[in-house]
């Protein structure tokens, strides 16, 4: 299994093209929205720490089959590799939000409009070429890679 890196990433709902971000400490107008993360456990891969974050987070079981990779970079923040991941759902979770931590569900469109860190940014934009890339090799169509 591995070892020493940080699993993060969103949920996708594909028929309203939708992802779920989180924002910490809503009450500061100042703040980030991020997406969900955490340090990985001993023994459990990436697809199994970001399958507990929802779990432990939002109450969201997610099948390890639903969960995609985005992409592997490393992360001097963090001082480890970090793992970009997504997970298609099936409908649009009710999340209550609470004075710590505030859920929305956002388009594509909305999240350029969003205060996002400039990793978080990149982030999201490779998750998007990578869904947007899944989406046409489903449809038969020329993909790259």
């Amino acid at each position: 299994m591995h070892k020493g890196f940080y699993a993060s990433g969103f949920l996708y709902h594909p028929r309203s093209q939708q992802i779920l971000l989180q924002q910490k400490n809503p009450a500061d107008e100042n703040s980030f929205w991020s997406l969900f993360g955490e340090k990985a456990i001993k023994d459990k891969t990436g697809e199994e720490t970001f399958r507990d974050i929802f779990y432990e987070e939002l109450s969201i079981k997610l099948k390890l089959h639903n969960i995609n990779s985005v992409y592997t970079y490393s992360s001097k923040e963090k001082g480890t590799n970090h793992n970009i991941y997504y997970a298609k759902v099936q409908r649009l979770h009710k999340s209550s939000s609470s004075t710590k931590t505030r859920f929305a569900w956002f388009n594509f469109k909305q999240v350029q409009k969003l205060n996002l860190s400039e990793q978080t940014k990149r982030d999201i934009i490779v998750g998007q070429r990578v869904i947007d890339s899944s989406i046409r090799k489903g449809q038969g169509l020329r993909t790259i890679g």
